[in-house]
């Protein structure tokens, strides 16, 4: 047998050998805490998404008729809510008699006093939660905040430089947020808003606050003739004398407004059209139906009564179960659960699962009614 003579040399294999001693030497001696690493863009997506946070309300202030903005100050780390574009909602949450309840509401601040550590809504006194809000909710009552959602907002790339603003009672809140941020800075766009309400009573800001080369505002009363207001409803008529080319129209009120305003732009031709999404309430049937929902989130299981003309995610906010929620009307995806067993309803308007969820049977608690006794799995609130 021929051996052939190796290249490496015999201080190197010296060398190799006494690596791993070495080596060992250097691990006992380093500290056993883990390397942290944090890197910008972490920080960034930390303060842009920080998830549930904390707010305090400081101030209620009656405005209109049965409303009041709500002021909420930051209960972060560094006094400061996470930045939003204008036209976005945050969802609030807390306890009100036994029922953890969340709801969403759009900001009528601006972007840049978030990052001051403010906040504020508009609360009208209607449905169980809005209720305790403008009644019950005390200065320094504690809520947990959803971070900012939704895309009823200027987008260069999607939308026109100008914007016809169409809004019908608590429907202005968006947009109140919109002429702060034009008026700031941090929006560039035009707006003509097209104000409806009632009476003057009902009227929830004051256009002298908005005193902007690039905003004009118009405010038509229904029930009421008043000097510097017109008189009657927003039609095809009035809107045309600010549709162009360069206009895009962005709209928010009841559902009864986006059904007239959307007829009277038809007869104009005009199709450019954003709507805000209202939530989803009870559906009417012919007879109404108890059915057992039983609910799991992660190892704890809860049994329930679910009514048939109400949302899943109604039967389980009603039963005091914390139910992670954001839009409450079917389009975020954020309440994304699984059905075990068990039929439902959703109507066709408010079904945005994708084809996978429809496959794999999973559906939106907001937008989902029981057909029959039910099991499914919900995602854990980290409130």
């Amino acid at each position: 047998m021929t051996f052939q003579r190796s290249n490496v040399s015999g201080e190197d294999i010296r060398r190799a050998i006494g690596m791993t001693e070495k080596r060992r030497q250097l691990i006992d001696a380093s500290p056993s805490d883990p390397p942290v690493y944090e890197y910008g863009v972490n920080r960034l997506a930390k303060s842009l998404h920080p998830g549930i946070v904390k707010g305090e309300i400081i101030a209620k202030e009656p405005i209109g008729k049965d409303c009041c903005r709500i002021t909420l100050r930051s209960s972060c780390e560094d006094g400061r809510f996470p930045y939003f574009r204008a036209g976005q909602f945050i969802s609030l949450s807390g306890s009100v008699h036994g029922s953890f309840l969340s709801r969403p509401y759009s900001l009528s601040s601006s972007p840049k006093e978030a990052l001051e550590g403010k906040m504020q809504v508009i609360v009208q006194k209607t449905g169980i939660f809005s209720s305790y809000l403008y009644d019950e909710a005390e200065i320094g009552t504690e809520l947990s905040i959803g971070e900012p959602s939704g895309d009823f907002y200027h987008d260069d790339l999607r939308d026109k430089k100008h914007i016809l603003a169409i809004a019908g009672g608590t429907g202005i809140t968006p947009f109140l947020s919109m002429m702060k941020a034009i008026s700031e800075g941090s929006e560039d766009f035009r707006m003509t808003l097209l104000y409806g309400a009632r009476t003057r009573e009902h009227m929830l800001f004051d256009p002298k606050d908005y005193q902007d080369e690039r905003i004009r505002i118009v405010t038509i009363l229904s029930d009421e003739e008043a000097e510097g207001y017109l008189h009657g409803f927003i039609d095809a008529d009035l809107m045309k004398k600010y549709l162009d080319e360069d206009t895009s129209v962005f709209m928010c009120g009841p559902d009864a407004m986006y059904e007239h305003i959307r007829k009277e732009l038809a007869t104009l031709g005009f199709d450019r059209i954003r709507q805000e999404r209202n939530m989803i309430h009870d559906r009417i049937v012919e007879s109404k139906e108890t059915y057992k929902l039983t609910v799991r989130i992660r190892d704890d299981i809860y049994m329930l009564d679910a009514h048939n003309e109400e949302t899943i995610l109604t039967a389980i906010e009603r039963a005091g179960i914390p139910a992670v929620s954001r839009c409450r009307n079917g389009v975020c995806g954020f309440c994304h659960s699984r059905v075990i067993n068990g039929r439902y309803f959703i109507s066709e308007n408010n079904d945005f699962r994708r084809l996978a969820d429809r496959k794999f049977n999973y559906i939106h608690p907001c937008a989902t009614y029981p057909e029959s006794d039910m099991e499914i799995e919900i995602p854990v609130f980290n409130i």
